[in-house]
């Protein structure tokens, strides 16, 4: 059962900054505008940089550009929530890194067997991507997969977008922000014409949804960044090993 002590909202401030700054941004203009950018430097000074290598940049460059304006915006409650994080932390730590971990792995697990049963691959073009800049730049990578990723994408998904609508109605927040958490994963394929890789969509969404089930239950948002993080961690693990 769901708790409902959640008690977390979303100031007006970080609405606006989310409605007209943070969601293009992320959602189209931040990628395209690095991606211009590090093109621009590699012109001007003649660099010889293989595309994993432009890709990791870009990533590593983007989320933590992103993590910046996103601080900005939502730091009182993340401040606010820490102080919070460490009045409990033993129980915090219990849910992010063992419940919470085992319980979006397990999501995770279903949402793939799902993939399968729909006639989807065994991974996405996302993950296949992340794979092939992991093989050539592991460390940076790591860095932007593990630290910057869970961070940005839960204040994000969690505590802007879950929190503004649970204000409206608390199931709908789990849904819309499990879904939007999900497309951005699946996006940019989708978006080239790859409708196919829609699909994909399942296991992204199962997480979100037991990342947002982990921020309700224990009205703490580094609860949910605990345990995305240890996920990716996981799958790191996995694929430099």
């Amino acid at each position: 059962m769901l708790s409902n002590s959640f008690t977390r909202k979303v100031n007006t401030q970080a609405k606006w900054m989310f409605l007209l700054v943070i969601l293009p941004l992320y959602m189209y203009c931040g990628s395209i505008i690095i991606s211009a950018f590090l093109k621009f430097i590699i012109l001007t000074f003649s660099l010889a940089l293989s595309e994993s290598t432009i890709n990791c940049y870009v990533n590593l460059l983007f989320d933590l550009g992103m993590l910046i304006i996103v601080w900005l915006t939502f730091k009182d409650s993340m401040i606010e929530q820490w102080h919070d994080f460490k009045q409990d932390i033993k129980g915090h730590l219990l849910y992010g890194l063992l419940i919470g971990t085992a319980l979006v792995y397990g999501v995770g697990i279903v949402g793939g067997f799902i993939t399968l049963l729909l006639g989807g691959a065994s991974t996405s073009q996302n993950q296949n991507l992340i794979q092939t800049i992991v093989a050539a730049h592991p460390l940076l990578m790591s860095l932007t997969t593990v630290v910057f990723a869970p961070l940005l994408e839960e204040m994000i998904f969690r505590g802007i977008v879950f929190g503004w609508i649970y204000e409206i109605n608390p199931k709908l927040a789990h849904l819309v922000s499990a879904f939007v958490f999900g497309f951005v994963h699946v996006m940019i394929s989708v978006l080239s014409g790859n409708i196919s890789e829609w699909i994909q969509i399942f296991s992204y969404f199962f997480m979100g949804a037991a990342l947002s089930y982990l921020y309700e239950k224990r009205n703490n948002i580094y609860v949910p960044i605990l345990s995305h993080a240890m996920n990716n961690f996981i799958a790191m693990l996995l694929m430099i090993f």
